[in-house]
């Protein structure tokens, strides 16, 4: 559990640097896959808070409601991105095709659902190096 614990977290806080380094295509990103026309600023907050997501997820902190939030937020990517999965190679007339990477959304979601299931269980957390049980 702690190395899919912390792997997911880096693969959050990545996805927050992203949203810092590459906010133009981030706006891009937005409007295409969830219908949201925002500026700049509001796709920096949401990289700044991906980023403490994934920090407070790989570090085991408060770590059952943080993995109920990673969960729905990977949850949204992953609707965002219906079409994609459904139809990777466009031959359904979803996309164009070329989107077989987004078939790894259904093994992030596993991934989540997993910590989800055995947050209130898991070792080697900031929780339970401070005492505290469950983490929530």
């Amino acid at each position: 559990m702690p190395v899919l614990r912390v792997g997911m977290g880096l693969f959050l806080a990545l996805w927050g640097v992203d949203k810092l380094a590459a906010t133009e295509g981030s706006i891009g990103i937005f409007s295409t896959f969830y219908g949201l026309d925002v500026g700049a600023l509001v796709i920096q907050a949401a990289g700044v808070a991906e980023i403490l997501l994934g920090v407070l997820l790989a570090v085991g902190l408060f770590r059952v409601p943080v993995a109920w939030i990673a969960l729905i937020v990977n949850a949204v990517s992953t609707l965002g991105s219906w079409r994609q999965i459904l139809d990777p190679w466009g031959w359904l007339g979803l996309t164009d095709g070329g989107a077989h990477l987004f078939l790894a959304s259904i093994v992030i979601m596993a991934a989540n659902v997993v910590i989800v299931m055995n947050a209130r269980v898991d070792t080697w957390t900031l929780d339970r190096a401070w005492g505290r049980s469950t983490g929530g």
